[in-house]
């Protein structure tokens, strides 16, 4: 496993917002991005998020819980008793990933899911739900920007910073990779906030955009202000590759 050298130094919490997006200055994150048909898959939980697989079945953060899920303005009620833990089959402790199914099932095409984990310096696009970007701010000379008072479906860019890394948070432990937050390295330059949870993460593969991971955690600096996203933050996705068997499976039920 390739240990995440910055991750000593930060402090993990769990995505509870939206995408604070370095280029946004109008509404074009909030717009559909140009060829990723999965934005339509991308929907919201309980003030979260959460990503619509395929087949009536729906993937999220074990944090964020199942339940009903808004795409495109409707909402799906949840099939409460088919929630499964990913990596059960394991033990404790389990990884911050459950699926469920909803009812009816939303017209959206299924999700093609990455078979092999991320590279270091793969491309991607995330897709979450929450607030957007606030003000600019400095902290012990970190800059940045404060997280801003409006909600809603969003999307950003970055790059993979760390792969095949675990991350843990309380009683979780999660495969995972990780995406650097470095204003100018990529046009839309992203970092998770509070509230991501469950969003999407997806990497091009041969002309075809696949859901690489689920948004977990944001790393932090220790003492760092609230409500912030600073240069050098953490952005950690689980790696779906990691399942792809259980969910390919689950996908093929009736």
């Amino acid at each position: 496993m390739r240990r995440l050298t910055p991750l000593s130094l930060f402090c993990l919490l769990p995505v509870l917002c939206a995408l604070v997006i370095e280029s946004e200055t109008d509404a074009s994150g909030t717009r559909p991005p140009a060829q990723v048909a999965g934005w339509a898959n991308v929907g919201l939980r309980g003030g979260m998020t959460a990503v619509y697989l395929g087949n009536g079945w729906v993937i999220t953060a074990r944090h964020v819980g199942a339940g009903d899920v808004e795409f495109g303005g409707v909402r799906y009620p949840a099939l409460l008793p088919s929630v499964v833990q990913l990596g059960a089959n394991v033990g404790p402790p389990f990884p911050d990933l459950i699926v469920f199914r909803v009812e009816p099932r939303p017209e959206l095409p299924p999700l093609r899911i990455r078979p092999t984990p991320p590279s270091v310096g793969d491309a991607v696009l995330l897709v979450g739900a929450g607030r957007d970007r606030g003000a600019p701010t400095r902290w012990n000379d970190h800059t940045g920007w404060g997280w801003g008072p409006h909600s809603g479906l969003r999307w950003g860019t970055n790059r993979v910073s760390a792969a095949g890394i675990a991350v843990g948070v309380v009683d979780v432990r999660t495969p995972a990779f990780a995406m650097r937050f470095d204003p100018g390295e990529t046009p839309h330059e992203a970092q998770a906030a509070v509230g991501d949870s469950g969003g999407a993460v997806f990497i091009r593969r041969e002309g075809r955009f696949e859901l690489a991971g689920v948004l977990i955690a944001i790393a932090t600096y220790p003492d760092q202000p609230a409500a912030t996203a600073l240069v050098g933050n953490l952005t950690t996705a689980a790696d779906l590759s990691v399942f792809r068997r259980t969910l390919t499976a689950l996908l093929r039920e009736d």
